[in-house]
Order: C-alpha cells, then structure tokens, then sequence
C-alpha cells in the first residue's frame, strides 16, 4: 500500500510538534515521556521498540525493521529526545508550544533535534505500511541525555547495549542544511565531530577580610587566567578532512574567517565560575568550568598539556568528563548518495563534507564500527539564523524547509536500502 506524500509531510509535522510539546530538558531530562510517544506510534503500526533506561526516567528508545539480509551492516536513524533548557524571558513565543507562526514551527527541539526524530518515526512506519522490505535491517533509535555527554543515552547503549544499536551506517544530527557564502550555496555534511574535555580549573590565595582589600586573590588571580585563556587562541591545525573543505568551498586556508576558526584548532570556553561564599569574606579559592574541544587526532592529555602552555603552572586541573573526537571517510557509496541526492534536490548548490565544533552521539556510535554521518537536511533561506538558534532563543525551524529535507531524507535512506521512492510514496 503506497502512502500519500502529501499525508507522510503532515504525519511528520504534525509529530515535530507533538515531540516539541513534551517538555524533556535535561536536566532532568525525562526522556520518558517522549519515549512513550514514539512506542505508542510505532505499535500502531506493528512495529513493536524496546526501551532501556539508563536510569529512572532516562529512556532510549529503539526499534528494528528487519531487512532481506542482516547479515549486512544495519542503517540506523538516530535522534535524541533531551533538549537544553530555555531561559523563557528571551523567547517570544512560549518554548513549548511547538506553534507555527512566520512560516515556522518554534519550540525548543524544533531543530536540536526533534526535527530529525519526527523524520525516522515517520520513514520506519511508512516502509512498515508499504510492506517495503529493506536490503538490510533499518534501526531507529531516540536517545537520552545527548546534551549532558550521553551517560544515560547513546553511550549507556553502547557499553551495556550494543547488539541494540551495532550498525554499519548511522545517520544523526547535523548536517544538510543551506549554508550561504555570497551568492552561493553549501550542504555541509558531518564526516567528523570534535571530542570535549570538560576541566574545573582552580587557584586558591589567602583569604580575608572584606575590609581590607588586597590585589592578590584567588577571584583576581583566576580573572587574569580567564582574561589570558579567552585572548590566547591555541594553535591552529588543519586537517586533511578541513583542507579538503576549504578547498572546495574556495575559502582560503591562511584566512578562512570566523565560521571556520573552530574546526581548525582545539578550543576552550569559559562556562562556569564559582567563588565566594559570604560578601565580607574575600575567599580563599576561586574554580571555573572549561568546555575545551579537541581535534581528532587529539586527547585529554595532548589538550591539558596546550591549555598549560597558556596558563601556566599555577592552577590545578580536575578532568570532569571527556568523550573522544570521531572522523569517517566521505569517500563511501553512502556520502556519495546523499551528495547526489542533496545537489540534484537544490540544483547550483554543492554538498561537502564538514567536520562540527560540537559533540553528537556519533562518537560512540563509532566505537562499534559504524560509519557515522550527521544528516538532518533541510532548506534555509539566507536570513535564518540557523546556527544561532542552536541551543538560543526563539528556536524554530522553517515548515516548507523542513518538507524540503523530509523529501531528501527519505530519497537517501530508501534508496540506500533498495527501495524505490513510488514502492512507498504515492
């Protein structure tokens, strides 16, 4: 039975909104919720998930379509359900509302990344309503915890779960959007994400009083780090991958600007300081939170052994939590599709591969072997802020570009399974 595509484009906005609706901020995150609508979407339609919890609440959420041969490596969809918290007194429209107004649909997750999960949902229970039979088996997963470093999410899965999720290829977040350089157009797709390496800095002087004031103290010595950390840009490296990059786009490597400065070296931000405890009490230490992201190629220690060379001796390090960088080869028949596949759908535009200065759950995906790939397309005119409602206010995602990247979507992940388009869509 062939399904209107005119039907399967409201299925999945109607979905978006539903899934934005559910308040799941982590923290808490109570990816539950969520979990339990997709479950109950998928059994209407016989597709019967698991669930596993890497804590109470915390649930992930995976379904198999079993294909012609499972022998041959599975393409997983992957989403996550967590979103950041919003600070509403600089959002417009109420954050979880999932409302369409301006041509868009807002919400918190409207991009990051309930967008993408809507898509999976609705392509696994239409190739299920077709009785389309994939040549290998088709996983969908919606996990936990991705914007808190995945401890009860994709990496929970991996190391207690992996016949789960094992695949050969993954498709995930981040990647397939309109990018806008002068009177050109770009479709960047994640090949390769940086690792974190979140460190608590500290020093520590001689408390005192309030009174008596002094220039040398733990809050002043820690101001002057900061002020050096955030000045000091770590030394630039450019990757293979990067080269390629610019080099397609025709961006020069010596001055490549702002947009590109991220992928082409670690990176360290600021995120968090704590000093003091009473307002007459000048306080003995003083700590501050680095978000510090590295390269491939780079580890904890390469990254710690930079960030001493800018700080020098004095401060201690304490290694919060760390997850390693990921890189595949753009050179797979996969890649090839989607490149194919996104340049024939927005003809005069160039699809390429991109490393991100952020973090997915490809980087545990990866660890079973797979070929991870962020692909979550959809079109953008050249006034929407894309990249700055990623984790900002306001976010939204433009409908008819969402229509536009669910067509693209589904053309890539049915044809990669040997399904043609019209087996499902009518």
């Amino acid at each position: 039975m062939r399904i209107s595509w005119q039907a399967i484009q409201q299925e999945a906005l109607d979905c978006l909104r539903a899934l934005v609706r559910l308040d799941t901020t982590n923290p808490p995150g109570n990816e539950r919720i969520a979990a339990d609508y997709l479950a109950d979407a998928l059994g209407a339609h016989g597709i019967e998930p698991v669930i596993r919890e890497g804590a109470p609440t915390r649930a992930n959420l995976v379904a198999r379509h079993t294909g012609a041969d499972s022998s041959a490596g599975a393409l997983l969809l992957s989403s996550h359900t967590d979103v950041v918290p919003v600070e509403r007194s600089g959002w417009t429209r109420e954050p979880f509302s999932g409302e369409i107004a301006q041509g868009c649909v807002w919400g918190r997750g409207s991009i990051d990344m309930k967008s993408k999960c809507a898509m999976d949902l609705v392509m696994m229970t239409a190739m299920k309503r077709a009785g389309a039979k994939p040549n290998r088996d088709v996983i969908l997963a919606a996990v936990a915890d991705e914007e808190a470093g995945s401890d009860f999410g994709a990496k929970f899965l991996v190391e207690r779960h992996p016949e789960l999720v094992r695949a050969g290829y993954v498709l995930n977040e981040v990647g397939g959007f309109t990018v806008h350089l002068g009177n050109r157009r770009f479709y960047p797709i994640q090949v390769a994400e940086k690792g974190f390496v979140t460190i608590k800095m500290k020093v520590t002087a001689m408390p005192g009083h309030g009174s008596m004031p002094r220039p040398d103290t733990a809050i002043s010595r820690i101001s002057e780090l900061i002020t050096r950390i955030v000045k000091t840009p770590m030394r630039k490296n450019v990757s293979p991958l990067m080269r390629r990059t610019l080099e397609e786009m025709g961006v020069p490597i010596e001055s490549p600007g702002p947009l590109f400065a991220p992928m082409l070296a670690n990176t360290v931000s600021p995120t968090i300081l704590r000093a003091g405890y009473k307002d007459n009490v000048i306080p003995g230490e003083a700590t501050i939170v680095l978000d510090g992201r590295t390269l491939p190629g780079e580890d904890p220690e390469s990254f710690m052994a930079e960030l001493r060379q800018i700080v020098g001796p004095e401060p201690t390090f304490e290694l919060l939590k760390t997850a390693p960088p990921a890189e595949a080869s753009p050179d797979t028949p996969l890649f090839e599709l989607i490149k194919q596949t996104v340049e024939a759908a927005d003809p005069g535009a160039r699809a390429i591969a991109w490393m991100i200065p952020g973090a997915t759950d490809n980087k545990f995906y990866s660890k079973l072997g797979a070929v991870c790939y962020g692909f979550s397309p959809v079109k953008l005119d050249p006034h929407m802020p894309f990249g700055a409602l990623y984790h900002g206010n306001d976010e939204r995602l433009p409908v008819e570009g969402f229509y536009w990247g669910l067509k693209v979507y589904a053309e890539v992940v049915l044809k990669f399974l040997g399904i043609r388009f019209d087996e499902v869509f009518a």
